[in-house]
């Protein structure tokens, strides 16, 4: 704004420079759509790394192909990743906890609809710090198919109260990655009470109150805590005075808090001190503290911690306690008793008995309690090792405890089960029996509780993707940003793949997704397809779009497959290429080419088809790009052509460099000349766009990304009066046009040799 002078002296003023540097987008985040272990589905997920993917989505599956890309993906150079996975009517696992009476109460539903869900182990106990009223629930998740993808969620001290700060659906809703939970049960219309412990004798209870023990504090319905302060000894001539001095003492501090107001205090016999809030509702409940000074609730034993009990309103809804494991505890062991090596058979919750062997020869070190705990740890590793996948045996438990006779110990085994069913035998093995020894087959067998509880989520399921509907889960509803139109809620995404899809349909909906969104996308053929006449055939047809905003690569590649101890898997190498992408974005900018010596594919073994040069010849002038195997080079990419890319097209965008280029630059311009809209629309506007567009340009000049030694044989700029006629500015348009020499990679490097033939003189 001018300045306004109004008195002699210097004013000074800022002026804008009109520069608005334009950043460059990102070029390879790169969206993987497909289908997973576990995880969201149908929502975009953005990952750094595949450690993220792995605690997502659970890792590699042998029926993912989408698993093996992104894992590919991060491992030739990948830094960003946007994962959706996609399902076919899946079904979330859920389970519906019981009260004691039983009526339910507590509904636990997995956060990942599918079959994975039923995996959920659900653990509560009364362990807790008002152990009359509050629960713990402890959540645990073991993937059927890897023992090593485990996950423990511990939340303590919940409450069923809404209105408490541990209320379970706000503290586990807030934070859980595995489950939600909501309440089931009504809340009952009663008072909360807090209750002393048992005196075994009144007079000598009430004698231990003095002058320096007669202070406690009472919080009543969560509000602040008053302090009681007891008349010694008039107050305390009796259980009943007692209570009559403490129901005066609160009550006088009600200050129109009804709750306080009519509290009560009055002996439950002739051995309980019991109090109840005035006012009923889940919200009800009474807290006894210790006083600050004098303190007296220790002598009184009112707190938890000196026996007292506080039973809240909604103490009758929570969750029973898990059932019990079902155990086996031996009979007396004596050091003699640990010999030779041998085995036994166990079964657990009544499946076929299974062998396993133990090796006790070196364990006569004389001493007995660190011989037991390794005897005890080599079973206990046995049995996890026997059947990984099933709950009984992966979370079986072998211990030790003190025998019946003086320096004896007995071993005690557990089911990881719990509930009805659970049961644990052990029986004697064919040979080399060591279950007699070890007086396992005279133990004391406890069954495990019968109360109908099963802990483990149930009902998860989903259906295979298929020919048949994969077309409704990849592509989906674009109004419930379904399939590929979740990333819809992604500001931008440079690269799409969909790991092992050729569905021709899918295929097409998702490029002229690309194009909307300025993206790329890298396209697999059908993996029956691995030959090169093959590929011709389909490349020649109507399998791929026919679009310069994606490219395709043939054969599909072998990699390493962890979960078959190396042995080589086919997969699909869109995720491959796709973090080829983005490490040349790094390594050399968007402009070089993803092909050459130098674009090596980690992790590729062989292919599945080793191509020979003229079989190469035959697919490239087609816009095939070829994967080859080169001695010293190994596995490489060769070949940077867009599906657009066959000679008879002659498409101006018929390599991958110079499309990515384009879209780079129309990404970053879009973004950094939103500041020009609602503008004056006249010379000082289109001055600034060109400095600030020729700033851009001249920069990407100066890395290499264009042909021409000189700036006007690189780029032009030019937005003027010529560009944006006065009817353009009378329509409210401003034309900015951008032109740039592209580098195209160098397919043919031609050899011209001759030989020198010799002088003759004529």
């Amino acid at each position: 704004m001018p300045v306004q002078p109004t008195y002699p002296g210097v004013y000074v003023q800022e002026v804008p420079s009109g520069v608005r540097t334009i950043v460059g987008v990102s070029t390879s985040v790169t969206a993987f759509v497909g289908t997973a272990k576990r995880g969201p589905i149908h929502r975009a997920v953005t990952i750094f790394n595949f450690s993220e993917f792995e605690t997502i989505y659970g890792g590699l599956s042998g029926d993912s192909e989408m698993s093996y890309g992104v894992r590919q993906f991060f491992n030739n150079g990948g830094s960003q990743a946007i994962i959706i996975r996609v399902a076919h009517n899946a079904i979330t696992a859920t389970r519906t906890l019981q009260d004691d009476t039983p009526v339910d109460a507590l509904t636990i539903t997995a956060i990942d609809a599918g079959s994975e869900g039923n995996n959920i182990e659900v653990r509560v106990d009364h362990n807790t710090s008002v152990p009359d009223s509050t629960f713990n629930l402890t959540i645990n998740y073991a993937a059927s198919d890897n023992p090593g993808d485990v996950r423990t969620e511990t939340f303590s001290n919940l409450s069923m109260n809404s209105e408490h700060p541990r209320y379970a659906e706000d503290v586990i809703n807030e934070v859980s990655q595995l489950v939600t939970v909501s309440r089931v049960g009504t809340p009952p219309n009663v008072a909360g009470t807090a209750s002393s412990a048992v005196y075994a004798n009144v007079a000598t209870t009430l004698g231990l109150l003095d002058a320096t023990h007669n202070r406690f504090r009472v919080a009543i319905n969560g509000s602040d805590p008053l302090d009681v302060i007891l008349n010694v000894p008039a107050d305390t001539g009796s259980l009943a005075d007692l209570c009559s001095a403490i129901q005066t003492a609160v009550v006088n501090q009600a200050n129109g808090n009804a709750a306080i107001s009519g509290f009560t205090c009055a002996p439950d016999g002739d051995s309980i001190l019991m109090s109840s809030a005035g006012e009923t509702g889940e919200n009800s409940r009474v807290e006894v503290l210790p006083g600050l000074s004098n303190d007296a609730s220790t002598a009184l034993e009112l707190t938890i911690a000196a026996g007292g009990s506080q039973v809240d309103a909604v103490a009758s809804i929570r969750p029973a306690e898990t059932p019990a494991r079902a155990t086996l505890t031996s009979g007396d062991i004596a050091q003699a008793d640990l010999g030779a090596d041998g085995a036994m058979l166990i079964s657990l919750d009544g499946s076929v008995p299974l062998s396993i062997s133990v090796n006790t020869s070196d364990l006569a070190t004389g001493d007995h309690d660190a011989d037991m705990a390794v005897l005890a740890q080599r079973i206990q590793d046995g049995v996890r090792a026997l059947k990984p996948g099933v709950l009984s045996y992966r979370e079986f438990t072998a211990s030790v405890i003190p025998g019946t006779a003086a320096g004896d110990r007995r071993l005690v085994l557990a089911t990881g089960s719990r509930g009805t069913g659970a049961t644990i035998v052990v029986s004697v093995a064919s040979s080399n029996d060591m279950a007699a020894g070890l007086n396992l087959l005279d133990g004391v067998n406890d069954a495990a509780s019968s109360f109908p509880i099963d802990t483990m989520l149930e009902n998860g399921s989903e259906e295979a993707v298929t020919t048949a509907n994969a077309y409704n889960n990849y592509i989906g509803s674009r109004a419930n940003r379904e399939g590929i139109f979740a990333l819809e809620a992604k500001d931008i995404f440079n690269i799409l793949c969909l790991p092992g899809v050729h569905d021709p349909g899918i295929l097409a909906d998702s490029e002229a997704y690309c194009r909307e969104r300025r993206a790329f996308m890298i396209v697999d053929p059908d993996p029956t397809v691995n030959t090169p006449s093959a590929m011709a055939t389909e490349i020649s047809g109507t399998a791929f779009p026919n679009s310069d905003h994606a490219a395709v690569y043939f054969p599909w590649i072998k990699i390493a497959d962890p979960l078959k101890g190396g042995k080589l898997r086919i997969s699909a190498p869109s995720g491959t290429m796709a973090g080829l992408y983005s490490r040349t974005d790094s390594n050399r900018g968007v402009w070089k080419a993803p092909a050459g010596t130098e674009a090596n594919l980690v992790g590729v073994q062989e292919m599945n088809y080793t191509l020979t040069d003229p079989e190469n010849g035959m697919l490239n002038p087609l816009g095939a790009n070829c994967l080859r195997t080169f001695p010293v080079y190994g596995a490489v990419s060769w070949g940077a052509r867009t599906l657009n890319g066959a000679d008879q097209i002659a498409s101006e965008y018929k390599y991958v460099p110079v499309r990515r280029l384009a879209l780079f630059i129309e990404e970053s311009l879009y973004r950094g000349l939103k500041w020009a809209v609602f503008e004056p629309n006249d010379e000082p506007l289109w001055a600034q766009i060109r400095l600030n567009v020729g700033a851009f340009m001249q920069n990407l000049f100066r890395q290499g990304a264009f042909q021409g030694q000189k700036r006007d044989q690189a780029y032009f700029v030019k937005c003027d009066s010529e560009t944006t006629t006065q009817n353009d500015i009378n329509l409210g348009v401003v034309n900015v046009w951008v032109g740039f020499a592209p580098l195209k990679p160098a397919e043919f490097v031609i050899l011209h040799l001759q030989q020198i033939a010799g002088q003759i003189e004529v």
